[in-house]
């Protein structure tokens, strides 16, 4: 009886420590929006950069890269990095929030797609895997990142919808899709609600 005790003392304890170090380590997040039941943090932004930097390097000619860096790509890191460091309100700088806004359409896109049949062959997880000198996209025994794969199925999404004959290598072709896409996302902004913390 007083090993039980014991036992069930021990595992009061280790549960209230381990909830209060996850309750630190969860505020160390800075929250920024939630779209939805998602909430999205500066984290989740920095693993999203880490995503489309492997998707970028993989596809270079990726529809999804070709959108995100016509509006934010290209400042990634450098907005992330103030954003985990700034403390109050971000509502008195701009450019934050113009950065916000745009991401926060980018994660709409996401969560639409999340909800789509969308389908990554193994042919194509394969050949993703394979590409030596990108930045590793891998977990344990060879899976890919669960948060990479939802970019993959973004990317496998927008050319079923915007490119199922292929890429092709003209700017007008080009240009013509990404307007579609922006058009696309706006109208998947209006549809899922969200809330900003900014």
């Amino acid at each position: 009886m007083k090993s039980a005790l014991q036992f069930n003392a021990l595992w009061i304890v280790s549960f209230f420590l381990f909830s209060l170090a996850s309750a630190q380590a969860a505020v160390k997040d800075r929250y920024l929006f939630r779209i939805q039941d998602t909430v999205v943090g500066v984290h989740d932004l920095g693993q999203a950069q880490d995503d489309l930097a492997g998707l970028h390097c993989r596809f270079p000619d990726a529809l999804l890269e070709n959108w995100t860096n016509d509006g934010f790509r290209g400042k990634f890191k450098k907005v992330l990095d103030k954003l985990a460091s700034e403390q109050g309100p971000l509502a008195e700088d701009q450019n934050s929030i113009i950065f916000l806004s745009s991401i926060r359409q980018l994660w709409k896109l996401l969560i639409y797609v999340d909800g789509q049949t969308v389908t990554v062959s193994p042919e194509l997880q394969k050949s993703v895997m394979s590409v030596a000198g990108c930045p590793g996209i891998t977990l344990s025994k060879g899976k890919m990142r669960d948060s990479f794969q939802r970019w993959l199925r973004v990317e496998v999404y927008l050319r079923s919808r915007y490119a199922p004959g292929g890429i092709v290598k003209g700017q007008d072709w080009r240009e013509k899709r990404l307007q579609s896409i922006t058009q696309f996302v706006e109208s998947i902004d209006k549809q899922l609600s969200h809330e900003n913390f900014w």
